[in-house]
């Protein structure tokens, strides 16, 4: 190889690595779009909140003797987004520690083993918690191609859910 066969490649390495610092900044600006187009997102779908908590305490209070009709007619009055809400509510409620982990991530981020010395679990079941919090978007790994020391936040849709739950509001 020669000198100048090197020269090209440092040249074009540098350029890729150039490259890459501006997709870098991209993906960070359309990031912080999304967080606040989400945070907006949050705010404005807050009055659905009491109609939604309405629909969901009819389905609350329905009496087990009562006929599956009546089930049937309110869960067909639901749009898909909400239950999708109320899905999740319900994934949230059935469970102390997803919501424990949601506090506890929601002022800064952190890693499972922090996570799980905060909320008295093992990591491996904290690790497990984030992985179905994370698929319903209620939390993002921030560090995805880490393989350890992976960093969690609560997302704009998880503050919005931890909130119902904090308030009681299901």
């Amino acid at each position: 190889m020669t000198h100048s066969d090197m020269d090209r490649i440092i040249h074009e390495n540098e350029k890729l690595k150039n490259e890459n610092n501006r997709l870098k900044q991209q993906i960070k600006k359309l990031e912080f779009k999304l967080k606040m187009a989400q945070e907006n997102s949050v705010s404005e779908n807050t009055y659905k909140l009491k109609n939604e908590n309405t629909k969901i305490n009819n389905i609350k209070d329905f009496d087990k003797g009562q006929n599956l009709s009546f089930h049937q007619e309110i869960k067909d009055e639901l749009n898909d987004e909400e239950q999708e809400s109320m899905s999740i509510v319900s994934f949230l409620a059935r469970s102390d520690k997803r919501v424990q982990i949601l506090k506890s991530i929601s002022e800064t981020a952190k890693i499972p083993s922090a996570i799980s010395k905060e909320i008295g679990d093992s990591s491996h079941h904290v690790s497990k918690y984030l992985t179905s919090l994370k698929e319903k978007e209620l939390v993002i790994c921030l560090n995805e191609e880490d393989k350890r020391f992976r960093f969690y936040r609560i997302t704009a849709k998880g503050k919005y859910y931890l909130e119902i739950i904090e308030n009681n509001q299901f």
